[in-house]
């Protein structure tokens, strides 16, 4: 499972497995974030537990982000995310 927290400054996406929070010991992946005609990427990088994105991103509510991520070595996985 993925849990995003968006901020203008950043993105960060929390990785669990089943509840419990997931040991990364390896992790890529981007976001794109879409806010009406504007688009924005960034990468992921790993940071302690998390991974997060830094930029400028524009929030609120029916922004919509599209993570792409690789953890632990295993193939890209893509998770779709609508902010409230």
């Amino acid at each position: 499972d993925m849990e995003l927290v968006a901020k203008p400054d950043s993105i960060v996406i929390y990785v669990s497995d089943h509840g419990k929070p997931m040991k990364l010991t390896s992790a890529t992946g981007k976001v794109t974030v879409f806010a009406g005609n504007d688009k924005a990427e960034a990468p992921l990088a790993l940071v302690g537990d998390k991974l997060e994105a830094k930029g400028s991103f524009k929030v609120g509510a029916g922004v919509k982000v599209l993570a792409e991520v690789s953890v632990n070595g295993k193939p890209a996985v893509a998770a779709r995310f609508t902010l409230k």
